[in-house]
């Protein structure tokens, strides 16, 4: 199953303001303070919003995309001094088979860029 997730943390105003415009309700949140699963405790807040879960690569950059132009859209960017998002698009497939292709345009990463997301790929 192929994920894409976004991963927005930092100071708590800048991260309701970004909170606010999301064309997409965030699946997950932390706080400062909280600890962390490995015992680590977190030096700022956050969030997490899954955009799309998809075995087609395709259909995971379409939803990608989606989210992209609807964000812009609204004005969001994460090019803030409180604030860092992050891009985080996982593969996993079946061992043996070969790894999908996600084939990103100049213009969607130059989106990217604008926005102020890094991008962060694994398989």
């Amino acid at each position: 199953m192929n994920i894409a997730t976004l991963k927005v943390h930092g100071g708590d105003d800048g991260l309701a303001d970004i909170r606010d415009g999301l064309p997409i309700e965030p699946d997950g949140d932390w706080r400062k303070g909280d600890v962390k699963p490995d015992g680590r405790v977190r030096i700022d807040s956050g969030f997490y919003v899954r955009l799309a879960t998809d075995d087609n690569p395709d259909e995971l950059l379409k939803a990608i995309r989606t989210f992209l132009a609807e964000s812009s859209a609204r004005g969001i960017h994460f090019e803030r001094a409180d604030v860092a998002a992050e891009l985080r698009i996982s593969f996993s497939s079946e061992r043996g088979a070969d790894t999908p292709t996600l084939d990103f345009s100049l213009a969607d990463l130059t989106l990217l860029v604008e926005m102020g997301i890094n991008l962060s790929i694994t398989a």
